[in-house]
């Protein structure tokens, strides 16, 4: 034998040795943390460089000529709005105003906790792990800290559920939570409150499966502390849609496990003895969270309290048929940046994953039966997996079919939002989805045989079709060259897709997980920039001027003109009433709206933006999420509250007077200050 075949052999000895489980059928400490620890040195390097993913530097055509040295590739994707608009302004805006737990720039103030999650100083940013870095770092840093914190503690999580339900793959486990990683749905909604409730669900089912399985106590307590700390994690979050769909999905496949244990001997007092450290831990999480509430309780009233978005329910059955085939086109992601949105929803409500667990439905029927037949010989039936078909279903049936609405209102269901644009659950079908490729994988290791042939193609054949079907309903829409524009790969993504079903259906994990690879990377790969830091407005000559104005002479600012008018107003940390606002605040809209004439118009989440207009304050909405309100300078309400008015350009208007002209290499802007009525 050749001495590269002795080497060889060799290696592959030492790995083996590597995976070996332990008598508990759980993997070594070294497996288990040996990915995460790549992936902690990996973001290391990322924050060390200040490299991440923000859009914010869509602002940066709107000050300066060229391009922006900051941005190493892609494009600003200026339909996220919620991250380089609302998240990354207001950000600048707390560091500019040394982390308050209220932030000052609206007159009243705002939390800064909730809705928006921003950095700040106080007791709770300690479950806020993304925000961390802020306390510490400047605000390149502190971004890039914020940008991969929770996106590699997904890839994390899904890492350690995937060894722990299959401990002798941790490279088939690695390379399936980074391909779920670039999902499109993940990098089109790429933000903590997507992330974090991921985590928490797949850490949970992780933490279930080892405590049935080890015959130790610390390791089930472990376990409870990681649970506990992560659901208030996800639970500061507040985003009730994702949190509701994916505690379904761990709802769903604790219940299957449990059954499964019942099944195979264990007393429910073992069963429940052993899970009881996971149920604790959820507890003191969940108080955690109660008492962050509970200390924002008015924040959180007025939020719920708002007209829009207010209290929503949805209706079962309220999504169309039509839907489906946006939910299921995983194979069009190119359209996503190529043409702005597919099937007339935009990118970020159009975007999905790639369902390969649930197109592995008929192999997972096959070992459901397959069990079924061979229960003379004690084989227990797989119930993780049918609690995972179960959730599936529920979800579809939800969507799809009518009448049902009480039942869904008294299971929270009609909390997650459906409609024809957008199916709130998608995060949770995702979860299910790769949680069921995990336990086929493991089902299909123990039955040491795949099915069939004709059985395993069986879901690969149905993705194709689909796909095959959708792509021809796009020609007939728009002709072959439109499909070409907007997806020139699809055909690409569809066949590696289909081939990654039919290795994992015929039990060849290695080699599925390359093909989920090559679906998921590279469509959504350049979804977001690769950009150093943060385009910070402070450093822009607009804010700068604002700064300066404002420190010789504070006051409070209203903005007249373009987005980057506000912007540059809440990122200069002044006095003002620009801005996205969540609660609104009592005492600022006491100032605009003395009577309350206009409280459905400004009762909302939105962006609060002004023009010109005569008289007293008029508040409209051109549209639910936008606040628009007029100013003239001679009224009553700015006569009192208003010193600074920053505009884009000139503007001919009485009682102002121009206090600082400035302008950036695009457009020329004015400070005016308002004067009093002359007599």
């Amino acid at each position: 034998m050749s001495n590269p075949a002795i080497r060889a052999k060799k290696i592959l000895a030492r790995y083996r040795s590597f995976i070996t489980p332990t008598t508990d059928d759980l993997p070594r400490l070294r497996v288990l943390f040996a990915f995460p620890l790549i992936l902690l040195l990996l973001g290391a390097v990322l924050v060390g460089l200040g490299l991440n993913g923000t859009s914010s530097g869509a602002y940066y055509s709107s000050v300066y000529n060229g391009a922006d040295p900051d941005l190493i590739s892609g494009t600003p994707q200026t339909i996220r709005s919620d991250e380089w608009n609302t998240g990354t302004s207001w950000t600048i805006s707390q560091l500019q105003q040394g982390l308050p737990e209220r932030n000052e720039t609206f007159p009243g103030g705002m939390d800064a906790a909730l809705p928006y999650d921003l950095p700040r100083l106080d007791w709770s940013v300690a479950f806020r792990p993304h925000l961390i870095g802020f306390l510490f770092l400047d605000a390149d840093h502190g971004q890039s800290w914020r940008w991969w914190a929770s996106g590699l503690a997904l890839i994390a999580a899904l890492y350690a559920f995937s060894v722990t339900v299959l401990p002798r793959r941790p490279l088939v486990g690695a390379t399936i939570a980074v391909a779920f990683f670039y999902s499109p749905f993940f990098q089109w909604w790429y933000q903590s409150s997507t992330f974090w409730p991921a985590v928490w669900g797949l850490a949970t089912m992780a933490g279930l499966v080892w405590a049935t399985k080890t015959s130790r106590a610390l390791p089930r307590w472990i376990w409870g502390a990681v649970i506990a700390y992560l659901t208030a994690v996800m639970a500061m979050g507040i985003y009730v849609p994702y949190i509701l769909a994916v505690a379904y999905v761990v709802a769903f496949f604790g219940v299957g496990l449990v059954v499964e244990n019942l099944r195979r001997g264990a007393t429910w007092r073992r069963v429940l003895s052993s899970i009881a450290p996971i149920f604790a831990g959820g507890a003191v999480g969940a108080a955690i969270t109660g008492i962050f509430l509970a200390i924002r309780s008015s924040t959180v009233d007025g939020f719920l309290s708002t007209v829009y978005p207010g209290a929503r329910l949805s209706e079962t059955g309220s999504v169309p048929l039509r839907s489906l085939a946006r939910v299921l086109a995983s194979s069009f992601t190119e359209s996503l940046q190529n043409a702005g949105g597919f099937l007339g929803a935009n990118s970020s409500e159009a975007s999905t994953f790639f369902f390969v667990g649930i197109f592995l439905v008929p192999i997972a029927v096959w070992a459901v039966w397959r069990a079924r037949r061979a229960r003379r010989s004690r084989v227990v039936l797989p119930w993780t997996l049918i609690g995972l078909l179960a959730i599936v279903v529920l979800f579809f049936a939800y969507a799809f079919i009518p009448g049902w609405d009480l039942i869904a209102h008294v299971l929270f269901l009609d909390r997650i939002p459906i409609d024809a644009q957008r199916v709130g659950f998608e995060i949770g079908l995702g979860l299910a989805s790769v949680a069921l490729l995990i336990c086929v994988i493991r089902i299909l290791d123990d039955a040491g045989t795949p099915p069939g042939w004709r059985l395993s193609g069986v879901g690969a054949g149905a993705f194709l079709l689909s796909q095959l079907v959708i792509g021809g309903a796009l020609v007939y829409r728009g002709g072959i060259h439109a499909l070409n524009d907007a997806s020139p790969f699809w055909w690409f993504f569809a066949l590696s897709s289909t081939s990654a079903l039919f290795h994992f259906a015929r039990r060849r994990p290695a080699l599925g997980a390359l093909a989920l690879l090559l679906a998921t990377v590279p469509a959504s790969f350049s979804v977001n920039p690769a950009y150093i830091g943060v385009f910070d407005l402070r450093q822009a000559p607009i804010s700068r001027e604002v700064i300066q104005v404002n420190a010789e002479d504070p006051g409070t600012w209203v903005g007249i003109g373009n987005p980057l008018v506000t912007a540059s107003l809440v990122e200069a940390g002044v006095r003002a009433y620009n801005g996205v606002q969540g609660a609104p605040s009592p005492l600022m809209w006491k100032q605009v709206d003395p009577s309350n004439r206009y409280r459905n118009q400004w009762d909302r989440i939105g962006f609060v933006n002004w023009k010109l207009g005569t008289g007293e304050p008029k508040v409209l909405n051109p549209s639910l999420d936008q606040i628009v309100v007029t100013l003239d300078a001679c009224s009553d309400f700015a006569q009192r509250h208003v010193k600074y008015v920053l505009a884009e350009g000139s503007i001919d208007a009485k009682c102002l007077a121009v206090d600082e002209r400035t302008r950036t290499q695009k457009a020329p802007y004015t400070i005016y200050r308002v004067v009093p009525i002359t007599p």
